[in-house]
C-alpha cells in the first residue's frame, strides 16, 4: 500500500517537471503570438491558455509555470516522467493522472483542515524526494536544551545601525544617480536552466527611476521602472508590462533611497530572532508590506549591513522563496557603501528554483547626469523581415 502511494507521489512530480518544460518552451515559441491576444495574461486562467488543464482550472495562467517549478523542487523529478515528449497535453501516461490526484489531495487537506490556508504542500512530505519519508531515520537528532532567547534590539535600532553602516542618511541622500557595471550569467532556455554570460548595466535615478540592460554576445534585453510602470523588452524587441505582483514590488523597491526609507515601505516590522547567514549572526526582521507576502531581512549583528533579503512568490500550490544575498560592501566613491557581490536564488523569481545568478560589480559611478527619457518604456522594435 505504501509502495503504491510512493509510486503515486513519484508520478506527481514528473508531471510537474514535464509540464514546466513544455509550458516554458511553449511560451518562448509562441510568446509574440500570445502577446497579441486581446485578453492579457494577467486576466486569463490556465485552462484558457493551455490544453488539458483539469485540477488547476481557474488558476491564473501567469502562475501555472511557477507551480510547475515548485513541483520540480518539491519532488526532484523531471517533466518527462508525466509528459509525452513533443505532446505535453497528452494524458496517456499514468503518472500524470496520479499527479492530479495528489494535487487534489493537497487542496482538500488545506480546505478541510486549515480553513483554506495554504499550510500543506507537496514539499511538506516529499522534501525534494520522490518517496516521502514516513518513519524516523536513525540516528535521531539529539534533543538539546533550549538556550534562553538573546536580548534583541528594536527595529529602529537595527535600521539606524544599517543606515549608519552604509555611510549615514545624509550621504545616502546626496547621491542623485547611480550607474553600476557588472558581469553575470543570465538564465535562458526552458526554466532558465541555460546560463548565458552577460555584461550588465544598472541605472538608478532619484527618486524612483530604474533601467537594467543585459548584453550577451548575441543579443540584448532590458527592463526598468519608469516611475509608474515596470516594463521589459526581450531579445526580439517585444515590450511587455510586468504582472500585477511584480508591479507592486517594483514600485516598492525602485527608490534610490530605499535603504534610508525602509520603515516607510512596510506597514509593520518586527524582530523575530537571530539566525546564521554565510557564517555570520544576523538579526532577522520580518517586514510586512501592504497587500503582499511578509519579507525577511537579515542584518549583520556586528556590522549592521543587510546580508540577505528573502521574499516569497505565491503559486497555487505553495510559495516560492526568492533569496538575494549581499556581500563585499565597498564605498562607491561618495561615502556610501554598496554590495559588490549579489547572489540570487533563483536567478529570478520565474525560473526554476535551483538556478543561481551571481552579479559581480566591476564599477560604480554616482551623480552622473541622466535624462529621465532613458528610463521610459520603449516602443517595440519592428519584427525583422522573414
Amino acid at each position: 500500500m505504501v509502495e503504491g502511494r510512493d509510486s503515486l507521489m513519484l508520478q506527481s512530480l514528473v508531471f510537474v517537471r514535464r509540464i514546466v518544460a513544455a509550458f516554458v518552451l511553449m511560451y518562448v515559441v509562441t510568446g509574440v503570438a500570445s502577446a497579441q491576444q486581446a485578453q492579457p495574461i494577467d486576466s486569463r486562467t490556465a485552462d484558457q491558455m493551455y490544453k488539458s488543464i483539469q485540477v488547476l482550472k481557474g488558476t491564473p495562467a501567469a502562475e501555472l509555470i511557477l507551480a510547475m517549478h515548485y513541483f520540480r523542487a518539491a519532488l526532484g523529478v523531471t517533466c518527462e516522467y508525466c509528459h509525452v515528449e513533443g505532446n505535453f497535453p497528452s494524458d496517456v501516461k499514468k503518472p500524470k493522472e496520479v499527479a492530479r490526484q495528489m494535487i487534489s489531495m493537497v487542496f482538500d487537506i488545506n480546505k478541510n483542515t486549515f480553513q483554506g490556508r495554504q499550510v500543506v504542500t507537496c514539499y511538506t512530505c516529499h522534501r525534494g524526494h520522490v518517496q516521502p519519508i514516513g518513519v524516523p531515520v536513525y540516528p535521531l537528532d539529539e534533543q538539546m536544551p533550549e538556550a534562553p532567547p538573546p536580548a534583541l534590539p528594536s527595529v529602529d535600532q537595527i535600521l539606524a545601525k544599517y543606515v549608519q553602516a552604509l555611510g549615514g542618511e545624509q550621504a545616502i541622500r546626496k547621491v542623485t544617480s547611480r550607474v553600476i557595471t557588472a558581469t553575470q550569467y543570465i538564465p535562458t532556455g526552458p526554466g532558465g536552466t541555460v546560463p548565458v554570460p552577460a555584461q550588465s548595466e544598472f541605472y538608478q535615478k532619484a527618486p524612483n527611476l530604474v533601467l537594467n540592460v543585459y548584453r550577451t554576445p548575441t543579443y540584448s534585453i532590458s527592463d526598468g521602472f519608469d516611475g509608474t510602470t515596470k516594463w521589459a523588452q526581450d531579445a526580439t524587441g517585444r515590450v511587455s508590462e510586468a504582472l500585477k505582483i511584480d508591479q507592486v514590488r517594483a514600485r516598492r523597491s525602485a527608490s534610490l533611497y530605499e535603504s534610508a526609507d525602509l520603515k516607510q515601505q512596510y506597514s509593520r516590522m518586527t524582530v523575530s530572532g537571530v539566525e546564521r547567514v554565510n557564517d555570520r549572526d544576523t538579526y532577522v526582521v520580518v517586514a510586512n508590506p501592504p497587500d503582499d507576502r511578509p519579507e525577511r531581512l537579515y542584518f549583520d549583528r556586528d556590522t549592521g549591513l543587510l546580508l540577505r533579503k528573502l521574499t516569497f512568490l505565491p503559486t497555487p500550490i505553495g510559495d516560492i522563496p526568492c533569496e538575494v544575498n549581499y556581500d563585499d560592501y565597498r564605498d562607491a566613491g561618495k561615502g556610501v557603501k554598496v554590495p559588490f557581490m549579489i547572489r540570487m536564488i533563483p536567478a529570478n523569481p520565474r525560473v526554476e528554483m535551483g538556478v543561481i545568478a551571481t552579479v559581480r560589480v566591476q564599477k560604480v559611478e554616482e551623480n552622473l547626469a541622466i535624462e529621465d527619457s532613458k528610463f521610459a518604456k520603449p516602443a517595440p522594435r519592428p519584427a525583422p523581415p522573414r
